[in-house]
């Protein structure tokens, strides 16, 4: 098998992980009217559904470690620290991220099953404390690998074109969720999952460019 065909599977696998991980997620998460909050929506969502997302999720998760592994394999050719940091950047991401998701079912077992009682508040604010943080620490390090990102795309030696960059997950990430505000019929649906559908867009994009030239590698 080729290098650059190990490549392909390797970002297919990713391309994989945001949907498996993107399904689980939606019934972990949609609401008809949108997200009322980052964990009040766990109030609201049906456990049934929340039960079933929560398998498609923790088993998709690990596959998003292949797609970061198979963007170290290409990018390595311009820039191999770059590359590396990229690589350990993103399985840091989905490390955190997988055990936020991870989460989420119980969460949701926990508040809606205390509702009206005094322990309500108490498991609220631990869940947000404890778990609802690690959000902000996935932005943050989504942030810094897609800074390393551009940096490869605009430095990188397989004639990959520049525009490749505006495709970043942070970037996407951002325009995704605030389709809540500039098209909420959209948003509502893909704003609960848009980690998901920010990498679905990302590795998709690089895979399909990849694939236009072969000889990219």
């Amino acid at each position: 098998m080729t290098k650059i065909i190990t490549i392909k599977i390797l970002i297919g696998l990713g391309l994989l992980a945001s949907i498996l991980v993107g399904i689980g997620e939606y019934l972990l998460h949609f609401l008809p009217d949108g997200p009322t909050g980052e964990v009040s929506m766990l109030e609201h969502v049906p456990l049934d559904r929340a039960s079933n997302g929560h398998f498609f999720s923790v088993i998709g998760a690990p596959l998003y470690f292949a797609g970061y592994y198979g963007l170290k394999e290409f990018f390595k050719k311009s820039n191999a620290t770059l590359a590396y940091l990229l690589f350990a950047l993103g399985t840091l991401a989905f490390f955190v991220g997988g055990i936020w998701i991870s989460s989420r079912y119980f969460g949701a077992e926990v508040l809606q099953r205390s509702q009206g009682t005094d322990d309500h508040a108490f498991y609220l604010q631990s869940y947000e404390d404890h778990y609802q943080i690690l959000v902000w620490a996935l932005r943050i390090i989504v942030a810094s690998l897609s800074i390393v990102y551009v940096l490869l795309v605009l430095k990188n030696k397989q004639g990959l074109p520049k525009w490749l960059a505006f495709f970043n997950p942070i970037v996407l990430l951002i325009i995704i969720i605030s389709s809540l505000f500039w098209f909420k019929p959209l948003g509502v649906h893909i704003a609960p999952i848009a980690m998901n559908v920010t990498h679905f867009i990302f590795f998709g994009v690089l895979l399909w460019q990849i694939s236009r030239s072969p000889n990219h590698a």
